[in-house]
């Protein structure tokens, strides 16, 4: 007798002929035997599917799904026909681990409150690079525990999709993969974390992340700043109810923005708080800027929300360091 599958890697692909066998190949050489792969063909019209098929005829551990339509019915099909208890994802033109399912399926074993295991992840090619997506890695792995991760979910996606493993009956009872305006993955996190899920990472990269022009989260417009920010605002109301007076921190771009988009869902915006002795005494979007000890914890739920690098991170400190606490007092958007 076989042993039982314990992993379902789900790996949707779409024309990825150039990357899909040196994707696959880091999964079929992986530690932890106990795993299927659904290497899902979602409409591919090149030479990507002969690839996956002649895999699968050799190694049984491989199964050939053929799915219409777009991706999130692509990953919706890969749940349903998952054998095992958990879900690792893959894309078509990334690389794995050779360990990435042993270690993330230990952590989660061990821990049973986790629902997420993700890891740390290496972006590729290296050199080529853009400074933005170096910025967004080094974020990215420095959230490692529950709390870090949490705490980040309305500043970015704190989580790389192909990069998790999670629970297949956590992701059925939320309502799987959702069609919504924005990214589906992000979409998510926010169902999963905000409904007492927890995740974590491994701390050492188990992905290897590829960067290219035509990546999905680059061309794809539910993938753009604004249906991010969408996403967000959808479910700003489970944490903070309408209704809330709110203390803007930062009084740039990002907090303004913020406050403009509260104000009309409800929300009133008691003041600003801003260091910038420029801003200070002026207002913005109705409400006086004032300097941080103007920040008054009875009179307003806290937005921290700024973008220059380590802002954020002084402005948590000066929160924490008054009693205030994420989620109960303050929340870091961006």
């Amino acid at each position: 007798m076989g042993l039982q599958t314990t992993v379902s890697v789900l790996l949707p692909f779409r024309n990825a002929a150039a990357t899909l066998a040196a994707a696959l190949d880091t999964i079929r050489v992986q530690s932890l035997q106990s795993f299927e792969c659904l290497v899902i063909d979602n409409e591919s019209t090149d030479n990507s599917a002969r690839i996956a098929a002649a895999l699968c005829r050799s190694d049984h551990r491989f199964r050939v799904l053929r799915q219409s339509g777009d991706l999130v019915e692509a990953l919706n099909a890969g749940v349903e026909h998952a054998r095992a208890p958990y879900i690792a994802r893959m894309d078509a033109d990334d690389l794995a681990h050779p360990r990435r399912l042993e270690r993330q399926l230990a952590w989660l074993t061990a821990d049973p409150s986790l629902t997420i295991v993700s890891s740390l992840v290496a972006g590729v090619p290296g050199q080529q690079l853009r400074d933005g997506m170096h910025r967004y890695l080094s974020w990215l792995n420095t959230l490692r525990s529950r709390d870090e991760i949490r705490n980040a979910l309305f500043i970015e996606s704190p989580l790389v999709h192909p990069s998790v493993m999670l629970s297949r009956d956590a992701v059925r009872s939320v309502g799987k993969y959702q069609h919504t305006s924005g990214p589906e993955d992000y979409d998510l996190w926010l169902r999963l974390l905000l409904g007492g899920h927890r995740a974590a990472k491994v701390p050492e990269p188990l992905l290897h992340w590829r960067d290219s022009p035509d990546r999905l989260t680059r061309v794809d417009p539910r993938y753009h700043r604004q249906r991010f920010f969408d996403t967000k605002l959808r479910y700003f109301p489970i944490v903070v109810p309408p209704g809330t007076q709110f203390q803007v921190w930062g009084a740039g771009p990002i907090g303004r923005r913020w406050a403009r988009a509260l104000r009309t869902r409800g929300y009133a915006i008691r003041r600003f708080i801003d260091v910038d002795p420029r801003k200070i005494g002026r207002t913005a979007c109705g409400a006086s800027i004032e300097p941080p000890e103007y920040l008054t914890p009875g009179e307003g739920f806290v937005l921290a929300a700024v973008g220059s690098p380590g802002a954020r991170e002084r402005i948590e400190s000066y929160l924490r360091g008054r009693d205030l606490r994420p989620w109960r007092d303050y929340l870091a958007v961006a």
